[in-house]
């Protein structure tokens, strides 16, 4: 049974910044494209919601997130067994520390 994907309101104003930013450096197709892959990367998980690895911080990962890389990004998640759902909580560049954003 496919996961359903829920969206926090932090994850997805922290998509539309990085999509902004892309837009404003490059240009709308290459935040497009971008943003395409990302949707890609995210609907994967409603048929394989463990696919994403444990975070390597301890902190993070007693919480039940686990993380998928997604090129220059990671995006960590939930998964919820018992109302087969997925929740996206952040969206952070891989070279940030987001330790304390979660």
């Amino acid at each position: 049974m496919k996961y359903i994907i829920k969206r926090t309101d932090k994850f997805n104003d922290q998509l539309t910044d990085i999509i902004m930013y892309i837009t404003s450096n490059h240009s709308n197709a290459v935040a497009l494209e971008y943003l395409e892959y990302l949707e890609k990367e995210v609907n994967n998980l409603s048929d394989y919601p463990y696919s994403g690895s444990v975070p390597r911080y301890q902190a993070i990962a007693k919480q039940g997130f686990r993380a998928i890389v997604c090129k220059q990004n990671i995006i960590f998640y939930k998964a919820n067994e018992e109302k087969q759902e997925i929740i996206l909580h952040i969206i952070v560049a891989a070279k940030r520390n987001y330790i304390n954003l979660i």
